[in-house]
């Protein structure tokens, strides 16, 4: 501790104590720590949240080109390993006669797409195949199987549900519903939202 004179007979101490530091250390190391733990979960949902919004975006454009252009277009979802972790994904192809191509144009827009890692879907199409594959390798010449969601030439659609759980939870963490037509709903967490009732 510093000694200030101020006259000859009293002195004042300024400064802090080795106390008082350690104390102030572990205060401000405890906020850090709770900033950082809800930063972190912050941006997992803001990943989330984003991946789903993209999804549905990317289907109404799909949807639109299938029936400008004339051809059918469609979602293939299935599961990418990248080292130990599996992670669900999907890719948009588009119909050439009869067998499925990966769509030809706009790769930015239409091409495989990864979901975040702790993610996993779960498909109920209404006449449909709802099994989901491992995905092929960039390098394989070898044409993708069928869709599993498609869109129309006509405007139309099979009507499904996509589900995507929290795989260390089980907790629904957004659905996305189609109808005939193509609309899509978005539930998160399963919920309808109260704005839209």
């Amino acid at each position: 501790m510093a000694t200030i004179w101020t006259d000859r007979r009293r002195f004042r101490q300024c400064g802090f104590t080795l106390l008082e530091l350690l104390l102030a250390l572990t205060v401000v190391g405890m906020i850090v720590s709770i900033a950082a733990v809800s930063l972190s979960s912050g941006d997992r949902n803001y990943r989330i949240d984003g991946a789903a919004n993209q999804f549905v975006d990317i289907a109404g454009y799909a949807m639109s080109e299938a029936e400008l252009n004339g051809t059918d277009m469609g979602v293939l979802v299935g599961l990418d390993s990248a080292g130990d972790v599996t992670v669900y994904s999907y890719e948009w192809l588009q119909r050439a006669g009869n067998v499925w191509r990966t769509a030809p144009f706009e790769q930015d827009v239409f091409g495989r797409r990864q979901l975040p890692p702790d993610v996993e879907v779960v498909l109920e199409i209404e006449e449909g195949d709802t099994e989901l594959l491992a995905r092929q390798s960039e390098n394989d010449e070898t044409l993708p199987p069928a869709p599993q969601i498609i869109f129309f030439a006509s405007g139309e659609a099979i009507p499904g549900l996509m589900t995507w759980v929290d795989v260390g939870t089980g907790d629904v963490l957004w659905e996305l519903e189609w109808d005939l037509l193509g609309r899509f709903e978005m539930r998160r967490r399963g919920i309808e939202d109260e704005d839209e009732e």
